[in-house]
């Protein structure tokens, strides 16, 4: 007797729970897949970056580059020509078209004929009018002709130091700026010289670091090659022969194992994960015409120096110049879409149906195709678009888009439901915001692209 009363009410309680959990197991859960494409995406901090001054450039890009000279950014001393430097960058131009700018300073560019890249007041300085010293060097090597000085001169490091600081005056946390390459020492801003005067030790170099590093925090800086000083302070790097096989494979075993600099004989480390935070830049290499990476034959390799080198921006020597839909083109789509970060979402879920007050979780399968992240903290925005097309309500996450590696990445996130909100059938949107304008920012690679840069998902009803 005892026992039919225990299995009568366990038999009552089971009844009594099954309403509601049919009527839970009857919402279920909407699944959502979208569609792939492969179209070339123009996204920013990525891609190529042709020269600010460059006209005719066909093919798509949101970066330009400009080396900016000494000589031209401080003609006198202690008056900086920043507004003639933007006119000759065509800086307000570009920037009124969103475009963003990769910076390097240079002292030394070899050229055709003597030239030389300092300003004048500072090669007198240092003994340029005295017939009897003059620290630094006239030379005329394989590079070309120029003038080279003593970067282990004092008077030029505190010179420098003087012109980054000004620099960051002007535009520390400028969203209108990019990256910024560490030039300042050596043949185009390198790190390494051909003539006779020594190449400086690190405990020089450093100082010519330090003053980016205080006037830029926040800024993504990059180095020529891994530098004790990079690896501290988690600098980006950038190849400028990139598509050149031996060149790029030297660049690679000094990432991967380290060096010494054949410059100064000392031990530089391996940096094999800085992609990871810091970006991965360059140019092409000249020795080799653009038209020779993009065939059949070549491709391939171009490509795979893309993926070993995280690459994410090629410039000022790039492609952009290249005829849209020539021949080269479908070879440049293949380049265009591995470089960089190239989002899309291969599932997305959430519940059928919701009530207004509640919490809709979402849980989105990602996958990055690119090889390399996102380096700025930008907000990943889920929203609901009611069957007019209307965003009625929108959440910004806390998710970091900056851990978004190459490959797959679950992502659970939440979207709250106003109290208010009508019942009916609406759509959940996802973006990625620009922090600076809070409007979408990124595209990504599927279809589902609203005019206002949102991608819609899955459907679900709220209903009480």
């Amino acid at each position: 007797m005892k026992f039919r009363s225990s299995l009568y009410s366990v038999l009552l309680a089971a009844f009594c729970i099954l309403p509601s959990s049919a009527a839970a197991s009857s919402y279920g859960t909407a699944t959502y897949s979208p569609k792939q494409t492969q179209d070339v995406l123009q996204n920013p901090y990525m891609g190529l970056a042709p020269d600010s001054q460059t006209g005719n450039l066909e093919q798509p890009h949101t970066l330009v580059y400009a080396n900016l000279t000494w000589r031209m950014l401080e003609p006198t001393k202690g008056e900086y020509a920043f507004d003639e430097v933007e006119d000759a960058i065509r800086f307000q131009e570009w920037t009124e078209k969103d475009f963003k700018f990769i910076l390097r300073i240079v002292m030394d560019i070899p050229h055709n004929k003597s030239d030389m890249e300092i300003p004048d007041w500072l090669y007198n300085e240092i003994g340029g009018d005295n017939d009897n010293f003059e620290d630094g060097e006239w030379y005329r090597n394989d590079y070309g002709k120029g003038y080279s000085p003593n970067y282990s001169n004092p008077l030029i490091i505190t010179y420098h130091k003087q012109l980054i600081d000004a620099l960051g005056e002007r535009y520390k946390d400028d969203p209108r700026i990019a990256f910024i390459q560490l030039g300042s020492v050596g043949h185009w801003g390198e790190w390494h010289t051909d003539t006779s005067i020594p190449f400086p030790a690190t405990e020089i170099t450093d100082q010519y670091v330090q003053p980016y590093l205080d006037n830029f925090p926040d800024s993504m800086l990059l180095m020529r090659r891994p530098h004790p000083v990079a690896k501290e302070y988690k600098l980006g790097l950038f190849n400028d022969m990139f598509g050149n096989k031996d060149d790029t494979d030297s660049y690679l075993s000094w990432i991967q194992k380290g060096y010494v600099s054949w410059l100064t004989k000392e031990k530089m480390p391996a940096m094999p994960d800085f992609w990871k935070y810091a970006p991965s830049g360059g140019e092409f290499s000249p020795s080799d015409s653009l038209t020779s990476y993009f065939t059949r034959s070549s491709i391939n390799q171009v490509i795979s120096q893309a993926k070993a080198s995280h690459i994410s921006w090629l410039g000022p020597n790039t492609p952009a110049q290249f005829e849209k839909d020539g021949k080269q083109q479908q070879y440049l789509n293949r380049f265009l879409n591995t470089m960089g970060y190239r989002f899309t979402i291969t599932k997305e879920t959430h519940a059928k149906t919701v009530e207004p007050g509640e919490s809709l979780a979402v849980t989105m399968d990602w996958q990055n195709l690119g090889v390399a992240p996102f380096y700025f903290p930008w907000i990943l925005e889920l929203s609901l678009m009611d069957e007019d097309g209307d965003i009625v309500t929108k959440t910004k996450t806390d998710e970091d888009i900056r851990k978004w590696l190459p490959g797959k990445k679950t992502v659970k996130q939440s979207l709250d439901i106003p109290d208010d909100l009508p019942e009916g059938t609406y759509t959940l949107c996802v973006a990625i915001l620009d922090p600076h304008t809070e409007e979408p920012g990124i595209q990504f690679a599927m279809e589902g692209k609203r005019a206002d840069g949102r991608y819609t998902l899955g459907k679900v009803q709220v209903r009480n």
